[in-house]
């Protein structure tokens, strides 16, 4: 169980209390089954610029926090950062 000083730390960080619930949960998205988790990441960037442009730095910042631990959890080997399909070149 996460404590209440983690999980408030989480929210201020990530915008969610459970971060690894919330990166467990990615698995499950079609981007992710599909085209991995540097997909995701890429995602996740593209709309934290898109919350920058809207001058929302502190929801900017939460989204690149949560895509950096995403990348951190690709690095580690927790998640797969691409999906090789079918017929695609070596």
């Amino acid at each position: 169980m996460t404590s209440y000083p983690e999980v408030s730390r989480n929210r201020r960080r990530y915008g969610v209390d459970h971060i690894e619930k919330y990166a467990l949960g990615i698995t499950q998205t079609i981007t992710y089954k599909v085209k991995g988790g540097n997909s995701v990441v890429i995602d996740l960037i593209t709309n934290a610029q898109d919350l920058i442009a809207e001058g929302d730095s502190n929801n900017a910042r939460q989204v690149l926090n949560v895509a950096k631990h995403l990348l951190s959890e690709i690095n580690g080997g927790n998640l797969v950062g691409t999906v090789k399909r079918k017929g695609a070149l070596k």
